[in-house]
């Protein structure tokens, strides 16, 4: 199960700059610059919870703001596969937002697999 605080290492690891406000226990915000661009990426994760009100998952996502401060880009773990309805706008801004999503998750399972390795 993915947590905050595997989340914020694989950050941390990674040099993002992280928000952990855990106030409310309800998410951890980072904030991810790319050069030439006015606004940073926006990555949130909310960890999973069981309550009787009802179950949540994991949800683990990016946003970014693109420079006409009008339109983002979003993704999230439970999007990654599904297709592009607009393949032809932000074809260069979809493909820097990816490939930082899937650094961030390969990071997290690095972190995942030491603290494994370690409390062995």
């Amino acid at each position: 199960m993915t947590t905050f605080a595997l989340v914020e290492q694989a950050l941390i690891n990674l040099g993002y700059v992280v928000d952990f406000n855990l106030r409310y226990h309800a998410k951890l915000t980072g904030y991810i610059s790319v050069d030439g661009y006015a606004s940073d990426i926006v990555l949130e994760f909310r960890e999973g919870y069981k309550s009787e009100l009802g179950d949540r998952d994991a949800l683990l996502q990016v946003e970014w703001l693109m420079d006409d401060q009008e339109s983002c880009l979003f993704l999230d773990n439970n999007s990654l596969n599904e297709s592009d309805v607009t393949p032809d706008l932000f074809v260069k801004e979809k493909i820097i937002l990816r490939k930082i999503f899937d650094r961030i998750l390969n990071e997290i399972k690095e972190v995942f697999l030491e603290l494994t390795v370690n409390n062995q």
